[in-house]
């Protein structure tokens, strides 16, 4: 294996063994440490009491990363995705994706304050951008962001619906309550805020209506929002729950194709545990599949194709089925 390889398989694949462990888990407590850093400094009084503990930790991460993000330019040609690309295609295309402009952010800032005099709030603020980083470490974040991509169309229908009702409602209490208090309620801008606050059931109690249509109005929306406010939850729970079991579903299809005999080759087992890495299933729900599979007897049904005559086996693993060619003799 070569080192664009081995840095590939440790960066991305988070393999390698104790000492890919350590590096991954280097940098994860790298980036918590810089981000905790950048939250301390917010603090004008901690700021200067430990002014030389930041700048060191900061000029360290700030290499380390620097450092980091270069490897990965150098080894995103590994990428399978990239195999039809020469190597600078594969590593312009890597330039531009979401993951290599988040870590081009957390760098940015420090060169940024060698042209830019005094120590803006933005410059500092632009670092806590290095917490998105910890999407390559952490598979819950991962999965977040697979269900918010897959179920965007329904997210989108859902938010529409709650900004439409926001809409009528600081309508509504414009034309009730717009004459009375010309401040809260003078026009349908003014009137959002209070509409908001009261369709997603928070209620702020800064501005509140005084007439019986805006008390009953007012109340009508409360109880509407109690259902709208948690559609959004009770969307990101369904897709929740159909990712995790869509990847179980994955590793379990993988873990029969990889089965021979009931037993599984130690070479196998290490691919199926990249598998699980990926997929972001924990050690015992891929524990728990392929017990399961070893420990449940399959059927085989021999048939033959209607139209080629082919002979072929299904193979029925819990209530699923496989089709595979017969071997010719």
């Amino acid at each position: 294996m070569n080192s664009r390889k081995l840095t590939y398989q440790i960066l991305e694949k988070h393999s390698g063994g104790t000492f890919g462990f350590i590096i991954n888990f280097f940098l994860g407590l790298l980036i918590i440490s810089s981000v905790i850093a950048v939250i301390l400094e917010s603090d004008k009084a901690i700021a200067q009491s430990y002014k030389t503990i930041f700048y060191h930790l900061e000029f360290f991460a700030f290499s380390i990363f620097t450092v980091e993000y270069i490897l990965r330019v150098w080894m995103s040609p590994e990428d399978k995705k990239h195999n039809q690309r020469s190597n600078l295609q594969a590593r312009l295309r890597y330039l531009i994706t979401p993951m290599a402009l988040i870590d081009l952010l957390a760098i940015l800032p420090f060169f940024l304050g060698f042209f830019v005099a005094g120590d803006l709030l933005v410059l500092r603020l632009l670092r806590l951008l290095r917490a998105f980083k910890l999407t390559r470490y952490a598979r819950p974040m991962e999965i977040l962001l697979s269900v918010l991509k897959y179920e965007a169309t329904t997210f989108f229908s859902a938010f529409f619906i709650l900004g439409l009702l926001i809409i009528l409602t600081a309508t509504g209490i414009y034309l009730i309550e717009g004459d009375i208090q010309p401040e809260a309620f003078g026009s349908i801008p003014k009137a959002l805020w209070w509409a908001t606050v009261t369709l997603t059931t928070v209620g702020y109690g800064d501005v509140i209506p005084i007439t019986v249509g805006g008390k009953l109005l007012g109340g009508l929306i409360a109880i509407s929002g109690i259902t709208m406010a948690a559609l959004p939850a009770g969307i990101m729970a369904a897709g929740f729950t159909a990712e995790i079991n869509r990847r179980r579903e994955t590793f379990q299809i993988a873990v029969y194709k990889k089965m021979n005999e009931n037993i599984i080759s130690s070479t196998e087992l290490k691919k199926l545990e990249a598998l699980r890495h990926k997929l972001g299933l924990s050690h015992r729900d891929a524990r728990l599949i392929i017990d399961e599979i070893s420990q449940t007897t399959r059927f085989e049904t021999p048939s033959q194709c209607p139209y080629c005559h082919a002979s072929f086996h299904i193979d029925h693993p819990m209530g699923e089925a496989f089709v595979r060619k017969t071997k010719e003799r």
